[in-house]
């Protein structure tokens, strides 16, 4: 019998998950680099597809039915100055919460490799 190496979103947990996401975009909606993006648009419904997404990205059960990520954010004009604000953000959320820096830095590389698909540079 073999024995698979632990996910990502084994070793933070649902539950873990959905909080970071919940605080990350409280925070998101009001920043002031980043909050026009979410300008009369449903913080709850964005956090629960971010929370289907980012599972489905650390490992876990893929329920994300949203719209793929490039569509979704085309016309955003989404530039690098914003998704590096949204890294930073992310981190901190991260580092609050207590998640520990090897996890942390995992899940912050992850979501790098989407920079090319959301942002324009």
């Amino acid at each position: 019998m073999t024995h698979q190496a632990p996910t990502l979103y084994d070793q933070i947990g649902a539950d873990f998950i959905r909080q970071c996401l919940t605080v990350f975009y409280e925070r998101a909606f009001v920043d002031g680099i980043i909050g026009h993006f979410f300008f009369e648009k449903d913080r709850l419904h964005i956090t629960e597809q971010q929370i289907d997404f980012a599972t489905a990205m650390l490992g876990g059960p893929r329920r994300y039915r949203g719209k793929p990520l490039a569509g979704a954010h085309a016309n955003l004009n989404i530039r690098r100055p914003h998704f590096m604000r949204r890294q930073v953000l992310m981190a901190e959320v991260l580092d609050e919460l207590g998640l520990a820096s090897d996890l942390r830095d995992a899940w912050l590389a992850l979501e790098e490799n989407l920079r090319a698909v959301v942002s324009r540079g």
